[in-house]
C-alpha cells in the first residue's frame, strides 16, 4: 500500500480517492476483503520505516481520500496546541483565505434566523 501511495504521489495537497487507490492496489493485493479491511484501518498508522503516516478523510463531496504525511506531524500539532492531532483544517480556513459563502448558504442562514426568531417569541 505504501509503494502504491508513493507512486501515485498521495500527499495532503494531492490526496488519492478511495476508488482510485483501491483500483491501483487491487493489482498488488488480490484479496478484496483484505484490501477493504486495510483501507478501513490504515488511518493514523505509521508506515514501515517510521517516517510517514497514513491518513484518510472525507472530502467536501463526501468521498474518502488517502494521503501520506510526516510521522512527526502529530507531535508538531500537539506542540502547537491543536487538541485533535488528526484534525486537518479545510482549505478555506488557512491563513489568508476567505470562508466561502454562496447565495444558497446566505439564503439558508436568513431562513434559519427567521425560524429562530419565531421560536424565541
Amino acid at each position: 500500500m505504501l509503494e502504491v501511495m508513493k507512486a501515485e504521489g498521495a500527499v495532503f495537497e494531492k490526496p488519492i480517492s478511495r476508488s482510485a487507490l483501491r483500483m491501483v492496489a487491487r493489482k498488488h493485493i488480490g484479496d478484496t476483503g483484505l484490501l477493504d479491511h486495510l483501507l478501513k484501518h490504515i488511518d493514523g498508522k505509521v508506515a514501515p520505516g517510521g517516517t510517514e503516516r497514513f491518513c484518510r478523510c472525507y472530502n467536501t463531496q463526501g468521498k474518502m481520500e488517502y494521503w501520506l504525511e510526516s510521522a512527526d506531524l502529530v507531535k508538531i500539532k500537539q506542540e502547537a496546541g491543536v487538541p485533535d492531532p488528526n484534525y486537518v483544517p479545510p482549505s478555506w480556513l488557512r491563513p489568508g483565505s476567505v470562508a466561502p459563502l454562496d447565495s444558497v448558504s446566505a439564503e439558508e442562514l436568513t431562513l434559519l434566523r427567521k425560524e429562530v426568531a419565531k421560536m424565541t417569541r
